[in-house]
Parts: structure tokens; C-alpha cells; sequence
């Protein structure tokens, strides 16, 4: 997929947009979600110098890293006087409904990383890309009916991140982290914001704690099996992050 159309979608996910002209958007939006998490990552160049304490200590150096990382959550949504209405998953939601969304959100990568530290190894930077594979199970309910599916896509992630190190076996961390698979019908785009504190423990494990938020869009250009365009999916969840790290 060339590159620019890659980079097209990632600014659609970051901006909010207008409506669709046809029906209302699904938006979801969860402040309250519960983000665990987990990672692998090998060196596969570090500088050995940098590094007495063992990979577990964040440290200047190429290295490949998977993740994997999930989430649940919910919200409503009232389609109120002169909104359009909303198609999901055949189901057609008139104005006046007030929509129960349920969400599972699964999201895997493996990607190269490359971390930077500067000076006396206080402050890093670290650029990661690679592949990903993004699933987001969807129900939506009124007091009349209720509809699922699951959307899911493979596309290309990047992500930046700054890391400082306050003391030697504990730092924080953040990063940015963007999808794209460049599909309209499943997981369009998504973009990650993570700031945690992150604590060594031993030489080949860490754990991490803090905050995640993520934002996903399905653009839903395609016609459904009546004749109806479905409505855009636009998600909202952020909440308490934990997180494992294993590193060798």
C-alpha cells in the first residue's frame, strides 16, 4: 500500500471530521478502561557498555520487540431529534434510540526499535515500525434489537517515544504509537498515547505502570446487504495501564 495513503488515514484518526452525510456516526467514548499489556523484546545491537545492569534497564541499542495488549469497555449513545439514523451489522437504529455499545479491543505488533540515550544515559529517545494486527469486537444494543461484529485488520505501526531514566533501575516512559491498515470496512486507523513508570526487576523483566489512551476509526464506506451505507465507527478508551516487559 503506497505510503501517502497510509499517512492519509492516520490524519483522518487524529482529526475528529464531520459526520457522515448519509447516517449518524457510532462514536464510543470510555474514560474508565482497565489496559493490560505485555512485550518481548531481544537486542539484537546494543551497546554492551551502556548496559551493566541487563536488558531490562532501557539502554542505547537496535532491538525487535512484540507486544500484545487488550481492552474492554462500554458506552451509550442517544441518537437525538434530527440526527440521522445508524446502520451496524444489518440493524437499522432510528432517532430517538438510545444505543448500548459493548467493546473488546486486541491490538499485536512486532516492530523494530531503536532507543537513543544521550550524555550520561539520563534521557533517551526511541523510534519503533513495523507490522501489526488490530480486532475490535463490537455490540451495539437498543430496547428493540441488538447487533455484533468484529472488525479486524493487519496494517503498518510506527511509534516515538522519550524515556528518562531518574534513577538507575526506573524511569518514565512515553509513547506515541500510530496504525494504519488502509481497510474501510474493519480497523481503519488507531493511535496510542502510553506515560508510565517503568521498574526493572532483575535483568530480564521490568513492569510498568501508568496511563493509555487509545482512538480507532472504521471509515464503513460499503453498502450493507439492505442498501445502507453503515455508520462510521469512531472509539474513545483510555484508563489505568499495566503492563509486563520481558527482555533478553
Amino acid at each position: 500500500m503506497p505510503l501517502l495513503r497510509i499517512f492519509a488515514i492516520l490524519a483522518a484518526a487524529a482529526l475528529s471530521g464531520c459526520a457522515s452525510t448519509s447516517n449518524s456516526d457510532l462514536r464510543i467514548t470510555d474514560r474508565g478502561t482497565f489496559i493490560p499489556s505485555g512485550r518481548l523484546s531481544v537486542d539484537i545491537a546494543p551497546r554492551g557498555a551502556s548496559v551493566p545492569q541487563g536488558p531490562s534497564v532501557p539502554h542505547t541499542g537496535h532491538g525487535i520487540e512484540m507486544g500484545i495488549t487488550g481492552a474492554s469497555g462500554d458506552d451509550s449513545q442517544t441518537l437525538s431529534a434530527g440526527a440521522l439514523p445508524a446502520v451496524f451489522a444489518g440493524r437499522t437504529f432510528t432517532v430517538g434510540d438510545t444505543l448500548r455499545h459493548e467493546f473488546d479491543w486486541r491490538f499485536a505488533e512486532i516492530a523494530y526499535r531503536y532507543r537513543h540515550f544521550f550524555g550520561g544515559g539520563t534521557f533517551g529517545i526511541e523510534a519503533i515500525g513495523g507490522l501489526a494486527y488490530a480486532e475490535f469486537d463490537l455490540t451495539v444494543a437498543s430496547a428493540t434489537q441488538r447487533a455484533s461484529e468484529k472488525l479486524g485488520s493487519g496494517g503498518l505501526v510506527g511509534g516515538f517515544g522519550i524515556i528518562w531514566k531518574f534513577l538507575p533501575t526506573t524511569s518514565l516512559q512515553s509513547r506515541i504509537t500510530l496504525f494504519g491498515s488502509g481497510e474501510t470496512e474493519d480497523v481503519t486507523a488507531a493511535s496510542r498515547l502510553d506515560v508510565y513508570v517503568a521498574q526493572a526487576l532483575g535483568r530480564h523483566a521490568a513492569v510498568r505502570a501508568g496511563f493509555s489512551g487509545w482512538g480507532l476509526i472504521s471509515e464503513r464506506e460499503a453498502n450493507d446487504a439492505f442498501g445502507s451505507i453503515n455508520s462510521r465507527i469512531r472509539a474513545r478508551f483510555s484508563g489505568v495501564a499495566l503492563g509486563l516487559d520481558l527482555m533478553f
